[in-house]
């Protein structure tokens, strides 16, 4: 449960919270299970704050300092957080359903199991993060950087991958079915037995990845670049490849 003194003095506003955490650096303010929904913080430092299981739901939190937060198993259900640093937060089992992460600092968090659903990430940064079985379907993550991002069973259903950095990530049986995936970065990526049916990665970067066992059924990867890509045991049923580098891939057994 919240400590009562530093929920009060969060909603006393701003100045008092922020004049506080000055005077006060070495305490780890106490926000779990707080129901601050709808609640305004634009800018507010909560830098290594425990919001453990508070609701957020619809909060504005604009450009917001949440670096190292603990934040697992509250509920940010369209919560705004354009710009705002997460950077190190721990989001096991958050709820971020159609949030606005427009730009945000997601480098290096926890976030297993979390769930973006409709949540817009463009151009958010989510680098060397672990997301193992989080879900983005219907999420939006153009120009979004992931790389070196462990998505192991992730669901990308119909999200909106455009433009992405994948490189290097780890995307082993994730859920791509649909997505939207044009002239997508996806260099030494791992997508060992992912779904990929019916996704359209027109223009796609795929040099070097491994795509053993992926299922390709109706995929778009016109004008894609394969060269050395591991498409061993794949499913190439109507797969379009036309235009497609498939310099020195491994033998795919369907080509």
């Amino acid at each position: 449960m919240a400590n009562p003194e530093h929920l009060i003095l969060l909603r006393s506003g701003a100045l008092t919270w922020r004049d506080w955490r000055t005077q006060l650096p070495e305490i780890i303010p106490d926000l779990s299970g707080a129901d601050l929904e709808q609640i305004n913080l634009r800018g507010a430092n909560l830098q290594g704050v425990n919001l453990r299981g508070a609701n957020l739901r619809g909060a504005k939190l604009i450009k917001i300092n949440l670096q190292g937060a603990d934040l697992s198993h509250a509920d940010l259900t369209k919560a705004q957080l354009w710009s705002g640093n997460l950077a190190e937060a721990l989001l096991l089992n958050t709820c971020l359903a159609a949030a606005q992460l427009y730009q945000a600092d997601l480098r290096g968090v926890e976030a297993i199991a979390s769930q973006f659903p409709e949540a817009d990430l463009t151009g958010a940064d989510l680098s060397k993060a672990n997301f193992v079985g989080a879900d983005f379907r219907d999420a939006i993550l153009q120009t979004a950087d992931l790389s070196y991002t462990n998505l192991r069973r992730g669901n990308f259903t119909r999200a909106n991958l455009s433009g992405a950095n994948f490189n290097h990530a780890q995307l082993q049986q994730a859920n791509l079915n649909n997505v939207e995936a044009l002239n997508c970065h996806l260099y030494q990526a791992n997508l060992q037995q992912a779904q990929l049916s019916y996704a359209h990665l027109s223009g796609s970067y795929l040099y070097g990845a491994d795509l053993q066992g992926c299922d390709l059924h109706q995929t778009d990867l016109r004008w894609a670049n394969l060269t050395k890509a591991d498409l061993r045991n794949t499913d190439l049923t109507q797969t379009q490849l036309r235009g497609a580098n498939l310099t020195k891939i491994l033998d795919a057994g369907q080509i």
